[in-house]
Formats: structure tokens, C-alpha cells, sequence
């Protein structure tokens, strides 16, 4: 029983120390550890490797130096060297990197025919010749040079040579002729510049004299043409110092040296992959089974500072692109504190912008307000509510023209406005004593506003003043004094030549009327002689009949009043002077022209109706005018009917009282009044006549106007023409 336990015991741990046992990987470099590439391939591996595999494993890397001691012999002394080394040692997967890949095979062969060999090279010629079985699986890494040079002529289109850089290592010699072909291919339409062979001072010359439209391809540059090691970075710092046409280069590691990017082989990723398929070795896998080919760790990798050093745009690059080496603006740093700063500056600046705005809106508002009130025709000052000055116009100190008030009292701030009116009120023209009223009304808030006209103290002058309540708690008023004289004299100017204008017409008129007229005195003077003959023949009788006598001479006397009564019309209507203003009885108006016209309508054969109202109408104004407004249009009237056939030719006077007016209309049968005529028949000088001026209907309308009244016309139902005369009833 104690043997079957003890069998069991060891049966069961047997597989655990199996699995337990430390397995061993060993890694072969070509490079010194310094070597960029080689840093970052091996710490990948290594991060890789441990982080993957479930139990114990050791990764001893050896770094051959080859770039820097090639040679035959120093090839024989590594070979001597590691076949003592490693003679005692097992490993269980062993990894060769590039150019140690030779030896590694030597090794294999002569050591461990047993152990998987994954080689990693970056020509794939290389790795066709190798004969590959279930212990040897060569991979290959492509240094992209063809696709880096189609980058660079992508981001710089303009490019017109591409020069090539490589080293002196026997290694960049024996690549020189593969990668320059690659680059003549990439770039045929491009001049070639081959900078190969070359001491790092030669290179740095020969760079710096590039023409400027060139690009650099570095490659690698690990010794130059004396021997003396070299690391590219430092040489790509060193052309970038030197002021380089835009370097491109086939290294990942290469980033942030100088170069602009490429198609860059990420020595990382290539370290991961290097690692899975190590990993796969470990668990026992023949190397025969790892996938053959190319391994891709290339990818497209640039510097934005160089982006933005040759002004390069983002929207060159190719699809994938990656940019690196991004230096955050202040705002990515302390985005949180410039935020605050940022806030509270706008803050700050947007309360001195409003106070600055509503400041200079003020000043521009004041300065406007000045402007306006100086260029004001009148005289503007703006009063307390007291009626004292507090501003005035240049034009207040102008008092000759405002009617001779008082300029220095009306202008200089802290004079009294209201009291200068009052003293001007008590020797002026009675009608200043309206312009105090209004003044003192405006002042306090009985009135919001008003306007006064008033003769001013000096004869012959007229002002018109205005006062508006200024909207303000303290309350005041806007005042402004127009000199108005040049305005009554034109007004007066036009009255007097509308009154010559209307003279000349009723002159006309009355010329037009001599059939009338004459008939019109005829007839009393006719029964004038016939009555002083009959007194005559009575007195002659024996005895005298008194009576009869006295009647005669009674006819007489009425015959001379009723002939009178026609020169004194006559002379009323040529008499030139001042409109008569009273009231008067438009009946009895139209009756006395109607008095005038009635023979020259009936020597035309004209109809001359009435339809007056039964009681007064009566209006205010002057009868003379009026009577020439009537009488102009029965004389239109009985014109227009002239052109009709006889029998048909009437003419209508009506009047009327409705609503506080007084209508005068007069009707005709004549031709009518078209929609063209309708709009010109009030302008003057405008006429349908042959013979006529134009006049009489534009003088009736001013008549008509000045009087508070109007005229229309329009076309009357059944033919003809209608006006209407409309004046306010007393």
C-alpha cells in the first residue's frame, strides 16, 4: 500500500514539474543595444513573451555588433565563440533577427538540429534561399522604400529630385543596389541623386547643397566612409540641423529625429509578432506550421511638426495616415483654466463693451441732438417748468428775425422764456397774448402742445411759435420760434393774385354777358320813357289827375332803381379791392346772377331752370366772389348745352341745406365729362373749349377753398355734367 502511494504521488507530479519547467527562448540581434531599432524589437519581445506564456520562461537576447565589426573572421570568431557558449545549453526556441540569421543556422545545425529557428529577415530574396523543413520558418520584414519615396512626392508634389542616402556598412553596401532601384522605380519622371559612400561631413554638404525641390530618402546611415560608427538618428538630427531639403525614411524609429515619415516598419509591432509565433514554438508547434510570408508592420507615420515646418496638409495624406509628435496648444494644457480666464475676460469685456456702447451712444445721441437743434430753421430753446432757458440754437440770438423779440432774453441760459413773452405781450400786438397763454398751458400740463401765430414787434413781421411738453419727471417744454413773415407775404402775394386773376375772369364774364346786360337795362329804361311820356301827356290835361300823375312818376322811380340796381351788380363784379367778408343768402345770390344770365340763355335757346330751397341759406364769406363762382359755372353750363339740339338744351340751378352745409349744384345736358377730363378739369389752364383760357374753374375751386368749401364734378345720369358746390352753413 505504501508503494502503490508513493507511485500514485509520483505519477501526478511528474506532469506538474513538466509544466512547471522553465522554458528558455534565445534571441539573436545584429545590432548594439543602442540601436533604436534593436531597442524597441527586443523589449517588445521580451514584454511579449513573458506577458503570454502561462508559466516560467527566460528570453536571452545576444547582440552580434555585425553592422559595426562585419568581416569573415569576426563572423568565424562569433561562430567559435557561441558553439562554446551554448554547448551545454538547450534552449526551446531560438529567434535570429535580420543579418544574425546565417550564423543562427550554423549554430542550429552544429547544436540544436532539434530546437525551431523562426528567422526574421527583411529581404525576401534572402529568404528563398533558405531551406526551410520543420525546424526552420524564415519571415521577412519589408523596409517599404518604394512606397515611403510615393509618399513623400504625394505630400510634395512639386518634388523634382530624390536623393538617396545610405551608409558604408557592409550590410547598407550590399543593400545599395536592391533599394536604388526600388527608388528609380517609384520615382522615373524624378532626377536620382545617389549620396552613397560618403564621410558624414561629405553628407552634410552634399545635403545642404540639395536644390529645393529635392527630398531625402535616409535608409540608414550606421557607419560612414572612414569606418566610424554612426546611428542614423543622430544623422537625421544632424541634416535636419543642418537645414535639409524634407527627409522621409523607412525606420518607425526615425520619428521625431528630423523626418518628415514614410511607409515606417514599426519595429514594436514587429517585435509582437516576432513573439506570438515564438509563443506558438513554445507549445510545441513545428515551425513548419508559423504562416509564411511577409510579416506587415509597415504603416504610415508622420511628424506634424515637419507637416507644418514645409506647410504640408493634412488632407495629403494617405488614407490611414498616422500623426504623431502633436504639441497641445495652450488650450489642450489648461483647457479648464483658460476656460475660467477666458469667461471671466468676456465677461469684463462685454460690461466695458456695453458701458463703452451705451457711453458713446450717449455722446453720439447728445452730439445728435445738438446737431439737430443748431440746424433748426427757427429759433429752439428747451424751458424748466418755470419757462426758464436751459438751451437755445444759434438762431435765437436772431431776434431781428423773429419779429424783433427780445434775442437775448429767448437765448442765454437762466433767462426767463415766459416772462420775455409776458413784457413783449403788454406793448406787442394782441395776439402775443394767445403765444403766453400757450406757453403757460404747455408749461403746466394743461396742454400737451399747441401753435400760435402772432404779428412780432417790429411791423410788418410774423412769427409762429410752438410749444411741446418734454416727457421728463421734472417736467419743461420744447419751444420754437419760426420766423413765418416771408410765409404771410407769399400768402398774401398769392390772395391778391387769385383776387386779379378772379377780376379778370368776372371782367371776361361780364363781357361775355353784354346781350344780357343790355337787355337788362333796356327794359327800364324802355318803361322809363314810357312812363315820362304818359306824365307828360297827364300834365297837359285840365284838370290835372294828380294821382295818376304820382303813380307814373312812382313807376319811374322804380324802373331807375331796378337799372340801378343792374350797373351797381355790374360795377360789383369789375370792381378790383379787399375781399368783403359777411353773410350772405346763396338764394339770393344765385338770383342775381341768374338776373344777368337769364337773356343769354334765352338767345340760346337754353332751358334755364331753378329748384332753390324755400328758406335762407346762409353763408359767410364774400358775395362778389361767390356770385362769380356761380356765375362761372351757369356760363360752362349754358356753353356745353350750346352744342346740343334745340329743345334738349337745359340747365338745372339747385340749392340745398344738409348736415350744417349748403349745396349749390348746377346740372346740364350737354356732352358730359370723360374720366380724362375728370382728372385734369380743376388744373389750370387746362380747358375743353376752343376759345377758352382755362381759368374760370381753377379761380372757383381757390373761391370755393377759401371760403372752407369745395367743388366736384362728375358725370350726370342720362348725359351731361354735374358740379357741386359745398360751403360750411352760418
Amino acid at each position: 500500500m505504501r508503494l502503490l502511494g508513493f507511485l500514485l504521488v509520483w505519477l501526478m507530479a511528474t506532469p506538474l514539474a513538466a509544466a512547471e519547467r522553465e522554458k528558455r527562448v534565445l534571441l539573436f540581434v545584429p545590432e548594439d543595444a543602442t540601436v533604436p531599432a534593436i531597442a524597441d524589437f527586443t523589449r517588445t519581445f521580451r514584454q511579449t513573451v513573458l506577458a503570454n506564456w502561462r508559466g516560467p520562461v527566460t528570453v536571452d537576447i545576444e547582440y552580434l555588433d555585425m553592422a559595426w565589426f562585419g568581416g569573415a573572421e569576426y563572423e568565424r570568431a562569433l561562430r567559435d565563440f557561441y558553439l562554446v557558449k551554448y554547448r551545454e545549453q538547450q534552449p526551446d526556441a531560438i529567434v535570429s533577427f535580420v543579418d544574425a540569421t546565417p550564423l543562427l543556422v550554423y549554430l542550429q545545425q552544429e547544436l540544436w538540429p532539434q530546437v525551431p529557428l523562426l528567422s526574421i529577415f527583411n529581404d525576401d530574396v534572402l529568404v528563398s534561399m533558405l531551406n526551410q523543413g520543420p525546424y526552420l520558418r524564415a519571415n521577412w520584414a519589408d523596409l517599404d522604400v518604394s512606397g515611403t519615396v510615393q509618399v513623400a512626392l504625394r505630400l510634395l508634389p512639386d518634388t523634382r529630385h530624390v536623393a538617396l542616402v545610405l551608409g558604408s556598412s557592409p550590410r547598407e553596401v550590399g543593400a545599395w543596389p536592391h533599394v536604388s532601384r526600388e527608388v528609380r522605380a517609384a520615382a522615373p519622371d524624378r532626377e536620382f541623386i545617389g549620396l552613397m559612400d560618403l564621410t558624414l561631413e561629405e553628407l552634410r554638404q552634399r545635403v545642404r547643397t540639395l536644390p529645393e525641390d529635392s527630398v531625402v530618402i535616409l535608409v540608414g546611415f550606421m557607419q560612414d566612409a572612414t569606418g566610424r560608427s554612426c546611428i542614423t538618428r543622430d544623422v537625421s538630427r544632424q541634416l535636419h540641423a543642418e537645414g535639409s531639403p524634407p527627409i522621409f525614411s523607412v525606420h518607425e524609429t526615425m520619428l521625431g529625429s528630423g523626418i518628415v515619415g514614410g511607409m515606417l516598419l514599426d519595429y514594436e509591432l514587429l517585435g509582437q509578432e516576432a513573439a506570438r509565433r515564438t509563443l506558438r514554438l513554445l507549445e510545441g508547434e513545428p515551425a513548419s506550421n508559423l504562416p509564411p510570408g511577409s510579416i506587415e508592420a509597415n504603416l504610415a507615420a508622420f511628424d506634424e511638426r515637419e507637416l507644418k515646418r514645409w506647410h504640408i496638409p493634412t488632407s495629403r495624406l494617405p488614407p490611414g495616415g498616422v500623426v504623431r509628435f502633436h504639441e497641445p496648444g495652450l488650450w489642450e494644457r489648461y483647457r479648464w483654466q483658460v476656460a475660467a480666464i477666458l469667461v471671466a475676460g468676456l465677461l469684463q469685456a462685454v460690461l466695458i463693451t456695453v458701458l463703452l456702447l451705451e457711453r458713446a451712444q450717449r455722446r453720439r445721441a447728445q452730439r445728435l441732438n445738438l446737431a439737430v437743434l443748431d440746424s433748426l430753421p427757427g429759433s429752439v430753446a428747451i424751458l424748466d417748468k418755470r419757462g426758464v432757458v436751459l438751451r437755445s440754437n444759434p438762431l435765437t440770438a436772431q431776434g431781428e428775425r423773429l419779429g424783433g423779440l427780445p434775442a437775448d432774453k429767448l437765448r442765454v441760459p437762466g433767462a426767463s422764456y415766459l416772462e420775455s413773452f409776458r413784457e413783449a405781450a403788454r406793448t406787442g400786438p394782441p395776439e402775443m397774448a394767445g403765444a403766453v397763454t400757450l406757453l403757460q398751458e404747455v408749461l403746466s400740463e394743461r396742454a400737451p402742445e399747441g401753435v400760435v401765430e402772432s404779428r412780432g414787434l417790429t411791423p410788418h413781421t410774423w412769427f409762429e411759435l410752438r410749444a411741446r411738453q418734454l416727457e421728463l419727471p421734472e417736467g419743461g417744454a420744447v419751444v420754437t420760434l419760426m420766423d413765418v413773415t416771408p410765409r404771410r407775404r407769399a400768402e398774401l402775394e398769392a390772395r391778391q393774385a387769385r383776387d386779379e386773376r378772379a377780376h379778370l375772369e368776372r371782367v371776361a364774364a361780364v363781357g361775355e354777358l353784354g346781350v344780357s346786360i343790355a337787355h337788362e337795362l333796356n327794359q327800364p329804361l324802355a318803361a322809363i320813357l314810357t312812363n315820362a311820356e304818359t306824365a307828360q301827356t297827364l300834365l297837359r290835361r285840365t284838370p290835372v289827375d294828380l294821382p295818376l300823375v304820382l303813380e307814373t312818376l312812382q313807376d319811374i322811380v322804380s324802373d331807375d332803381q331796378r337799372a340801378g340796381a343792374v350797373i351797381r351788380h355790374m360795377r360789383a363784379l369789375l370792381k378790383k379791392g379787399e375781399a368783403q367778408h359777411g353773410p350772405h343768402d346763396v338764394n339770393a345770390l344765385v338770383r342775381e346772377v341768374l338776373r344777368l344770365v337769364g337773356a343769354d340763355a334765352q338767345a340760346r335757346g337754353a332751358e334755364l331752370t331753378l329748384h332753390l330751397s324755400d328758406s335762407p341759406l346762409t353763408v359767410h364769406g364774400d358775395g362778389v366772389q361767390l356770385q362769380q363762382v356761380v356765375l362761372n359755372l351757369v356760363t360752362n353750363a349754358l356753353d356745353a348745352v350750346s352744342q346740343s339740339p334745340v329743345g334738349q338744351r337745359r340747365v338745372w340751378v339747385r340749392t340745398q341745406q344738409r348736415e350744417g352745409q349748403v349745396d349749390l349744384v348746377v346740372e346740364d345736358t350737354g356732352a358730359g365729362l370723360t374720366e380724362q377730363v375728370l382728372a385734369h378739369l380743376f388744373e389750370p389752364f387746362f380747358t375743353t373749349k376752343r376759345e377758352g383760357l382755362g381759368m374760370g374753374l381753377s379761380i372757383s375751386r381757390s373761391i370755393l377753398e377759401s371760403h372752407q368749401g369745395r367743388i366736384q364734378a362728375e358725370h350726370r345720369t342720362g348725359g351731361g355734367a354735374l358740379f357741386r358746390c359745398t360751403l360750411p352753413s352760418v
